[in-house]
């Protein structure tokens, strides 16, 4: 794994919040309006679909959709610890 692979994980792993208006990528989007938050882009399908303007980069597309997957599973880690199971008084 190179360096350059390591950044496409990363680009990859913001481009799921591409429908909130408060996120990096949200912040570009001029759609983001017409888009409900953890909608279609926090979907396997909508992160690959986020990584093919990549293929104009060789190899880059499977470290993009990567962040993406890795981005969804992060956001259901959170959803499972953030539940009132896992609530700390006074949090």
């Amino acid at each position: 794994m190179q360096p350059i692979d390591i950044l496409f994980i990363m680009i990859g792993s913001v481009l799921p919040d591409i429908d909130h208006r408060r996120s990096i990528v949200g912040r570009l989007n001029i759609f983001v309006g017409f888009m409900s938050h953890r909608g279609f882009c926090h979907t396997l399908l909508g992160c690959a679909v986020l990584a093919l303007p990549f293929l104009c980069i060789p190899g880059a597309v499977p470290y993009v959709f990567l962040g993406g997957v890795s981005h969804l599973f992060g956001d259901r880690l959170q959803s499972v610890f953030s539940s009132k199971m896992f609530k700390i008084k006074g949090w």
